[in-house]
């Protein structure tokens, strides 16, 4: 019989590499060990695990070792309930640690609530990582530890919730009174919370212990995969099992249970609710992945938890942020509620352009409107709706409005005047202190009685400790002996030291570039300038296209091209006559710091910022997404995030899908301009030059795939990185089709040569694979992307947007998806938009590299003229074929300096006398 206060209930299944760092974590507690009721349940490991735990327990008989065949956590962690004889009761990971006084803080806390008020305790969860071990306690549930150790009331203070299985301890005698057990039907997540809402609805007062004192070493990142909470969105259990006897089956236990739902039980589950929305926002985000069934299950099932969560909960809950717009989809779609005073967002004001952007929200048709600015009515210079979609259904409706800017603005929505406010009326409280009550107080104790002193000796104190606790905390999660860890500490020491030094000498010459660039002489240099740029390493796209534009037909402008100085672009570029400014260099901070205008066409943080915001600042300079291709599928989720001044678009489709009323784009026509890619221009010159016809070249472009990337992104070598790209349904199908002896013959008989250029992020493993020797492998940095399409008849990809490109050269293509709409659910970033391959694609779809090849052979016989049915496919979807998009893209950046009453119209271009032609 295990003397101690505590059992502890472990659910091991092939955590081999992490026993070890747990085991330890409780061989050094200053809490005698001995007095731990430990149950370990190995759930059927096929690894160590059980092995190396048997071992550490031979000499240990408060230590049982129970083996079960696998069903899963819950499954093992009620085995163990049934074992389990202490009075407290916590369920610890075993790829976990415990910081060395965790058990003896708990017991310290319960002596000191000499009430026995405490119903559970909760220790502070202390996230680290797998690979560097640094720690952090930026939970945003480790809010509560704030104030230290305390008592708390749930039904005073539900904020104070807590969902960790882990870093709580159960009282074992309401657990077997109630007979309360994990409900093992709740995959992947919220099982611990589950059980937490019912335990805490069966006793007397819902009052929770808060140790802060006592941390709890949760292992993130894991370096052999994530763990069960990570990544759950990719379960097809996350759409039915969780909703339905996670979240439901939790409010309804605990109505049945107490009577009413309380509002921390609400609470539980509108916390996890508002993650998912988070996460169903992300651009790579596993809800992607759900098919229309699981969708349909998952918004049938809200409708019932959402009927449980009462206004007053939705109107008040911040634990965390639940967003202007998620706050408004509980209000109005799922309770119904209608404000009787409208709301209307005022958003940014462009005082060049003289607009202002206001959003509101609706649910229902849209809404009759009236603008009124300084007194007379006003149209809107641009207006839009944005549908927002959660897995695949619309649940609110944006309207976004651009007005003239004025003194005073009315808005009327339905006749009703509008508040307009900068505010979204999402709800936000201040960190609450807990409210006190007689039941709610903690005799003092050693946790008490930290140094406080603001003196040099008390702060000398303080940070002993920390570094004490540093220590430990290395020493545990590493393993190593108390030398090593102090020699590594020490080596960490004099990095930190070194790494100020270089900082502080950093911030002194970034504080002199600063003033350089507000110098009359840098300031002459680069007035009004467009800084332009494509890859940071690489050109050859629409950036590069424009700013040649630029060089011969608008000298005028202040242009500059961005590009790192060692990449094979900058002497072709310089010998051409481009301004060129290192990337990353001194030069650049000058330009973007003077800079009218950035252009681009990539978007990512490296180059929207090309210089370090955190050190230089933003800049002024208005971002134009010149674009790397046509938009075809869903990338609102990225885009939004952008602060995007111009955008170009292509086609009317693209145009519609992103600027047209019903989208999911946040961009309206006053952002997003159809004017054509800037690289056409060429393109069409070139393409008229070369007639498909006369062309020789197969060209075989396959896109990417997220989780290929993943795969061959972790191998050691470009050779075993190649081995591992074959080994993938992808690899393997692009590497039939290639090595295919039906291809060989038509190259061979028809004297036709096949290129093989897969996108960039595959391009390092060309080199290494095993090509036939008729294949010409090509690398986007080795080739001219438009000379390749212009020397191919026939371009085979799969849903890459260089189809687009292929197509207006007049090349014909070819689709080959053998994973078809696949990838719109996991396997990629995509996410299914308005393109529909059948309907709309500029050639046949098939599903293999046999039925690819039946359709070349039927192009070469056909003697590679373009079938009617695509050629006229290809001249609805592109509107302009007049090699004249630079030119309106320039206009249309112009148009950025003047106000929106005096901008020029794109589709009447003005000369170069300001004339329109």
């Amino acid at each position: 019989m295990a003397k101690g206060q505590f059992s502890l209930v472990v659910a091991l299944y092939n955590v081999a590499d992490y026993v070890p760092t747990f085991l330890k974590s409780l061989e050094i507690q200053s809490y005698p060990v001995n007095d731990l009721d430990i149950v370990v349940i190995d759930d059927g490991s096929t690894d160590e695990s059980a092995g190396l735990v048997a071992q550490w327990a031979e000499r240990r008989p408060n230590v049982r070792l129970v083996r079960k065949t696998n069903g899963g956590p819950g499954s093992a962690r009620n085995a163990a309930l049934d074992l389990v004889r202490n009075s407290w009761v916590t369920f610890c990971d075993p790829d976990d640690a415990f910081h060395p006084h965790y058990f003896e803080r708990i017991a310290d806390f319960l002596a000191r609530d000499t009430q026995q008020s405490a119903q559970m305790l909760t220790g502070r969860l202390v996230q680290f990582n797998d690979s560097s071990l640094q720690t952090s306690q930026g939970h945003l549930l480790n809010r509560k530890f704030r104030s230290g150790d305390l008592l708390v009331d749930l039904d005073l203070n539900p904020e104070y919730i807590h969902m960790h299985g882990p870093t709580t301890f159960l009282r074992r005698e309401v657990l077997e009174a109630h007979h309360l057990r994990f409900d093992e039907r709740i995959r992947p997540k919220f099982e611990d919370a589950n059980l937490i809402g019912r335990y805490l609805a069966v006793v007397d007062r819902p009052v929770v212990g808060l140790v802060a004192s006592a941390s709890y070493y949760y292992r993130r990142q894991r370096q052999g995969g994530t763990s069960l909470v990570q990544g759950a969105w990719s379960d097809p259990r996350a759409y039915s099992d969780l909703p339905e006897h996670g979240w439901l089956g939790m409010l309804q236990a605990v109505r049945e249970s107490a009577g009413r739902v309380p509002h921390w039980a609400q609470y539980l589950v509108l916390y996890d609710l508002v993650w998912f929305y988070i996460d169903d926002k992300r651009m790579h985000s596993d809800t992607g992945s759900a098919t229309p069934e699981q969708q349909a299950t998952m918004h049938r099932l809200l409708e019932h938890i959402i009927a449980l969560i009462d206004q007053e909960v939705i109107d008040t809950f911040s634990v965390v942020s639940q967003g202007w717009l998620f706050h408004n989809i509980l209000r109005s779609h799922y309770k119904g509620l209608r404000d009787a005073d409208p709301m209307v967002v005022e958003g940014t004001t462009d005082p060049t352009q003289q607009v202002t952007t206001y959003h509101y929200l609706y649910q229902d048709g849209l809404p009759q409107e009236e603008f009124v600015v300084n007194g007379a009515p006003q149209a809107p210079v641009s207006a839009k709706v944005m549908e927002h979609r959660v897995l695949g259904r619309v649940l609110i409706r944006e309207r976004i409005l651009v007005l003239p800017s004025g003194e005073e603005t009315r808005i009327l929505i339905n006749g009703a005047a509008a508040t307009i406010t900068t505010g979204r009326g999402a709800p936000l409280q201040a960190g609450r202190k807990p409210l006190p009550a007689s039941y709610l107080q903690l005799a003092s104790g050693q946790a008490t009685h930290r140094s406080t002193s603001t003196s040099a000796a008390g702060r000398a104190t303080r940070q002993l400790a920390r570094a004490r606790a540093s220590f430990t905390v290395r020493r545990v999660l590493t393993g190593s002996s108390p030398s090593r860890t102090a020699a590594t500490a020490a080596q960490r020491i004099l990095h930190r030291q070194l790494t100020a030094a270089k900082a502080k000498q950093r911030s002194a010459a970034d504080r002199a570039l600063i003033r350089q660039a507000h110098t009359e002489q840098v300031r002459a240099r680069y007035k009004d300038a467009w800084l332009l740029m494509d890859r940071i390493d690489r050109a050859d796209d629409n950036a590069e296209h424009l700013y040649r534009y630029l060089l011969k037909h608008r000298p005028d402008i202040n242009a500059f091209f961005v590009i790192e100085e060692d990449c094979p672009d900058w002497h072709r570029l310089q010998a051409e006559g481009f301004r060129l400014v290192p990337y990353g260099s001194d030069e650049s901070v000058l330009l973007v710091l003077n800079a009218s205008y950035k252009l681009s066409s990539h978007a990512n943080w490296n180059v929207e910022f090309p210089v370090s915001r955190e050190r230089f600042g933003d800049g002024e300079a208005k971002f134009v997404y010149l674009q790397h291709g046509v938009i075809k599928d869903d990338m609102s989720r990225w885009i939004n995030g952008k602060n995007i001044a111009v955008m170009v678009t292509t086609t009317q489709g693209e145009h519609e899908s992103i600027a047209g009323d019903n989208s999911v784009y946040r961009l309206s026509g006053h952002e997003a301009k159809l004017v054509g890619l800037p690289r056409y221009d060429a393109l069409r010159a070139a393409a008229l030059a070369a007639p498909a016809e006369e062309r020789r070249n197969i060209l075989i472009a396959p896109t990417w795939r997220q989780y290929v990337k993943k795969v061959i992104e972790v191998c050691e070598t470009p050779a075993e990185a190649a081995v591992a790209f074959e080994a993938t349904d992808f690899g393997a199908n692009w590497m039939a089709l290639l090595r295919s002896a039906e291809l060989k013959e038509l190259s061979v008989n028809s004297g036709l040569s096949v290129v093989f250029m897969p996108h960039p992020e595959f391009e390092f493993v060309v080199p290494y694979l095993d090509l036939p020797e008729y294949v010409q492998p090509a690398r986007y940095r080795d080739v001219s992307v438009q000379e390749e399409l212009t020397k191919a008849h026939t371009m085979i990809t799969d849903h890459s947007s260089i189809a687009f490109d292929a197509a207006y050269s007049g090349s014909n293509v070819i689709y080959m998806q053998f994973d078809g709409d696949e990838i719109f659910r996991g396997k990629h970033v995509y996410r299914k938009g308005y393109f529909d391959y059948e309907l709309h694609g500029f050639g046949p779809v098939t599903p293999d590299g046999d039925g690819a090849l039946q359709e070349l052979k039927r192009i070469v016989a056909g003697g590679s003229v373009r079938e009617q049915l695509y050629e006229e496919r290809v001249r609805g979807t592109f509107p302009f074929w007049d090699s004249r998009s630079c030119e309106r893209i320039t206009v249309a950046v112009e148009n950025l300096g003047r106000p929106w009453n005096q901008q020029y119209s794109l589709e009447a271009l003005p000369d170069e006398t300001g004339h329109t032609k």
